[in-house]
């Protein structure tokens, strides 16, 4: 019994599933004072009983006081990560011991910093080897840069991608790894050739549609067969990375209502059948079948993987799939799991992610804690209170401030124009008399670089003594420039945002249903936004602006300027 009183002293973080352990191991004796209340009249069996009654409360208490010290041994530590100091939110992640942690990082919060700043410490003060500490993220260009920042502090860390990581299981496996775009490609010619050799479903198509035979090309251009087509290529990506059982798929066309949603689920039966075929001719693997078969190697498997900690970066871009995937490795490993994201920035619900893994973490790993990052040091404060506020109406986001200690006045300028191609040199030659060198250049589609210039994406453009470079939002994220200008925000059904709504037959997939206007549009153009260390500039034309500048102009017009450029 003094045992568990002397616990509350703050020298070690108590994780919930010790508390829990030890609520078991003492419960015996909290229900014998409870029979025997008599037993209260004695100083040390009243403590026992109203600590054992408030243990939640005091494990939190403990764990106040043991970030306390440890904050004060290590002081000298958090000071040079880097080159930078941690602050006290970024301190606790990085001492937080919990069996799974999940990190909320806003835009310019110094998550990568945090991530670096846990590894280091789990190496340098807590004896921790380096192949014990496994480092994973969802894209080559996201993991390749988490490597090298680990490397400058000295470390040979494993920083994978879930797929590399998944190969790596897969060692032995005769099956070659399809292109990450195969699925587009198929649909592709499904559509431009292959449904044309299916004479009943074509003809049920140009019916729908309205169309003769003659005209069914034509059918490319217009916004109701876009969406339609839009649609399948992301419910088959979401089926494919958050379900199991391929024969749902005709279970889905048997309950499907009305023309339209029963076309749907042929075009999707026969473009999924085609799909698997293609895989299976040519003896390949797709990247979703790679995480699936991974998951089920470890699964049969009782050999044990050498991880004591599993850290995971950009977990807003999470699935169903990848998330087995990881407690698949836990149960291999009995590994401690922190994931590092931001919910405001899961923008790519189109190949297959699924939101509802970060909203709903503490569902897929148990005795979990959140904690939030909420200084950015990356945009001003009064950018980051509009854009936070912007996407805080969808109540379904997670609820947060962020704070800056830097400000700046009226950071959002919109920019009308007739001609963007005239307007946009316009103000470059602005930016120039303002001292601007370097200009990070973003569109909604590859597509609105064409509008301003014939080139490249990502390529670097010499303007007098500026540079500017184009790069998609999407391909942006995780990156950051002193001046952003935002090109074509248009209200159109290609615009920004993109107008093509997604289909309620989405219902099947049992997902977080998209039910908010533009949900990942909206978180788009949120990152969009937080791209820029000062300022960031909206071109907007003037007979259709967007929906989102008016939105901003309605709301908060009082910290917008609209700029005249000649």
């Amino acid at each position: 019994m003094q045992k568990f009183i002397n616990l509350w002293k703050g020298d070690y973080y108590l994780t919930k599933k010790e508390l829990t352990s030890l609520l078991e191991e003492y419960l015996p004796t909290y229900q014998k004072i409870q029979k025997r209340k008599y037993l209260l009249l004695f100083p040390s069996f009243r403590h026992f009983f109203f600590s054992y009654q408030k243990a939640s409360q005091k494990r939190e208490e403990n764990n106040r006081i043991f970030y306390q010290k440890e904050k004060e041994k290590y002081a000298h530590f958090f000071q040079s990560i880097q080159g930078y100091s941690l602050d006290s939110y970024q301190q606790e992640c990085v001492l937080n011991e919990e069996d799974a942690l999940l990190v909320i990082a806003g835009a310019g919060s110094g998550k990568s910093l945090t991530i670096v700043g846990k590894v280091k410490y789990l190496i340098e003060e807590k004896g921790i080897l380096e192949k014990r500490i496994l480092c994973l993220s969802f894209t080559q260009a996201s993991s390749k840069s988490l490597k090298g920042k680990i490397e400058k502090e000295g470390y040979s860390v494993e920083v994978l991608t879930f797929h590399q990581m998944a190969l790596r299981i897969l060692k032995d496996s005769s099956y070659q790894v399809a292109r990450r775009d195969s699925l587009e490609y198929l649909i592709d010619e499904f559509y431009h050739a292959l449904l044309l050799q299916i004479p009943s479903l074509f003809h049920l198509t140009l019916l729908f549609f309205q169309k003769k035979k003659e005209e069914y090309f034509s059918l490319f251009k217009e916004p109701k067969f876009l969406r339609f087509q839009k649609n399948i290529t992301t419910f088959i990506h979401l089926f494919r990375a958050n379900k199991r059982e391929d024969n749902l798929l005709f279970s889905y066309y048997q309950k499907a209502y009305g023309k339209e949603e029963k076309l749907f689920f042929l075009h999707i039966l026969a473009i999924y059948t085609l799909y698997l075929q293609e895989l299976e001719a040519n003896w390949e693997i797709d990247f979703d079948d790679m995480l699936r078969k991974a998951t089920q190697t470890l699964e049969k498997e009782e050999r044990m993987l050498p991880y004591q900690y599993l850290i995971v970066d950009e977990f807003q871009d999470s699935s169903l799939l990848r998330v087995q995937f990881l407690q698949s490795i836990l149960k291999r490993s009995s590994a401690k799991l922190m994931v590092v994201g931001d919910d405001f920035q899961s923008i790519y619900r189109f190949t297959g992610c699924n939101l509802s893994t970060f909203l709903h973490f503490s569902s897929y790993f148990p005795n979990s804690e959140v904690l939030f990052l909420p200084n950015t040091y990356r945009n001003s404060q009064e950018l980051i209170q509009i854009a936070g506020s912007f996407m805080m109406k969808n109540k379904k986001q997670i609820q947060k401030q962020l704070f800056s200690q830097k400000h700046l006045f009226k950071p959002i300028k919109i920019i009308y124009y007739q001609n963007e191609k005239e307007t946009f040199f316009h103000l470059l030659d602005y930016l120039l008399t303002k001292g601007k060198k370097r200009v990070l250049v973003l569109g909604r589609n590859q597509k609105d670089l064409q509008e301003i210039q014939n080139g490249s994406i990502n390529e670097e453009y010499p303007y007098q003594e500026l540079i500017w470079r184009y790069l998609t939002v999407h391909q942006a994220k995780g990156l950051e420039e002193e001046t952003v200008i935002l090109l074509h925000l248009e209200n159109a059904f290609l615009g920004f945002p993109n107008q093509i709504e997604e289909s309620p037959l989405f219902r099947f997939l049992e997902l977080e249903q998209e039910t908010f206007a533009y949900e990942e549009e909206r978180r788009l153009f949120y990152v969009a936004l937080t791209r820029t260390k000062g300022e960031v500039y909206l071109l907007t034309p003037f007979s259709k602006e967007s929906i989102f500048v008016k939105e901003l102009l309605r709301d908060f017009k009082e910290q917008i300027e609209i700029l005249s450029i000649k």
